[in-house]
């Protein structure tokens, strides 16, 4: 089999495999299925290219946790915490929202993995979030100051989370409440509405933590 046909067909596989995986979730999708999305005539397909469904589907999988670490991150040590966090902010809003990802077949198989985890999904997490998160932890309690605890960076990383993931998560019942209203076209002032409301929150934890002390030395 000429190279450029094979992988034309793993592509078609794999977009294929997108597609049903998001309609009928991980456990429910069949090879069958898959192959005869790809227009593939032999279904047998999956396996020699990928190996299995399973493959296929972690391989997906991959695509989707890996997302976020396709930006830049290089000079992420040279930025100050507030460039850290506006830099966190656009590229999670980039990759959400830009050219609708929000409402496509792959947000679909995310939010599906978040009700009805996969068996990878231990995996997938320590080797994408879990160096992700030490990074943001760190960067929360430089901006909240020395005697920030971990569990309040990690809260306010939840925070500026929840915002970044409202859309992909309600954005059935946020597009009937608000018709006119594009994503696509206003992810980056959502980005920058986030990184306003946000530094607020911060301040506001990070005065209550110096008020607390005060009133520690005070007694």
């Amino acid at each position: 089999m000429p190279k450029s046909k094979s992988k034309n067909t793993q592509k078609e596989l794999f977009e294929a495999g997108i597609k049903v995986f998001a309609k009928k979730g991980y456990r429910d999708a069949t090879v069958r299925e898959i192959c005869k999305k790809a227009g593939a005539g032999n279904i047998n397909a999956v396996n020699y290219y990928f190996g299995s469904k399973e493959k296929l589907y972690r391989e997906i999988l991959d695509a989707i946790f890996s997302a976020y670490d396709r930006f830049d991150q290089e000079d992420w040590d040279r930025k100050t915490p507030r460039e850290q966090l506006r830099s966190m902010i656009s590229n999670f809003c980039a990759m959400l929202y830009k050219n609708n990802a929000f409402a496509s077949d792959i947000t679909s198989i995310f939010i599906s993995e978040m009700t009805r985890p996969s068996p990878f999904i231990k995996e997938l997490v320590d080797t994408y979030n879990r160096p992700r998160i030490k990074r943001h932890i760190k960067m929360f309690r430089n901006l909240l100051g020395e005697d920030a605890t971990d569990d309040m960076a990690r809260d306010c990383l939840v925070s500026v989370a929840g915002q970044l993931l409202y859309y992909s998560f309600a954005w059935p019942v946020f597009s009937r409440l608000f018709p006119d209203y594009s994503a696509d076209e206003r992810y980056e002032q959502w980005a920058a509405h986030v990184y306003e409301f946000s530094l607020g929150g911060i301040e506001a934890v990070r005065n209550n933590i110096f008020k607390k002390k005060e009133n520690t030395h005070g007694n």
